[in-house]
């Protein structure tokens, strides 16, 4: 798990202002499982190669599934697809754009070319620069919210922010991690209201 503990900011603080509640609550209502070979349905061949390198790095595969195995990428396109008429995926599309533009402008490896532990490293310094600029945050969610075009680096942590929490929540509801990473119980007999917690212990799987 040590890679994944990497991104200690994800969902904390100013980013938070980003979060689509239109784009997360649809997430909710697609249905989550690894495809093989996956076809986008909203994003081009070359954005969804963008996304899963994406989402692998904020979910990396190590002795347990990554993002990739539980197939959040397929569920993200499939949920962008349904808002296919709505700002928040055009935003989304727009950000993974220009998060990959600065990426290759600002690091000595191409996105392409960029290994999972390098974007890992990436996304988390990208946190970090957001945790210690709220005051800019403000101002770019502020622009977020006003009509015309919208500028690129509110475009950039719009779409970070809401891929971030995304994957974890297409991640953690999956029925590959509800079965083989989390702890889960195929037919539960009994209710136990109060057990006691032990430290390290995993989480109950919600499938």
């Amino acid at each position: 798990m040590e890679r994944r503990d990497a991104i200690k900011s994800i969902g904390l603080g100013s980013a938070a202002l980003f979060s689509s509640s239109l784009f997360l609550g649809t997430l909710s209502s697609c249905s989550s499982a690894p495809t093989v070979n996956w076809i986008p349905v909203f994003l081009s061949p070359e954005e969804a190669a963008q996304l899963e390198k994406v989402c692998e790095a904020i979910i990396p595969k190590d002795d347990t599934p990554g993002a990739m195995d539980a197939g959040v990428p397929a569920h993200i396109d499939e949920t962008l697809k349904v808002l296919t008429d709505a700002d928040d995926a055009q935003w989304i599309r727009q950000g993974m754009g220009v998060f990959v533009e600065n990426f290759d402008s600002s690091q000595d490896v191409s996105f392409n070319k960029a290994t999972t532990q390098q974007l890992t490293d990436y996304i988390n310094a990208m946190f970090k620069s957001i945790e210690e600029s709220p005051e800019r945050m403000q101002e770019m969610w502020k622009a977020m919210n006003e009509d015309g075009e919208k500028p690129e680096d509110a475009l950039e942590v719009f779409f970070l922010n809401n891929v971030t929490d995304a994957t974890m929540r297409s991640y953690y509801t999956s029925e590959l991690v509800g079965e083989t990473v989390m702890r889960y119980d195929p037919i539960p007999v009994k209710y136990e209201g109060c057990i006691p917690y032990e430290k390290g212990q995993k989480a109950w799987s919600s499938v």
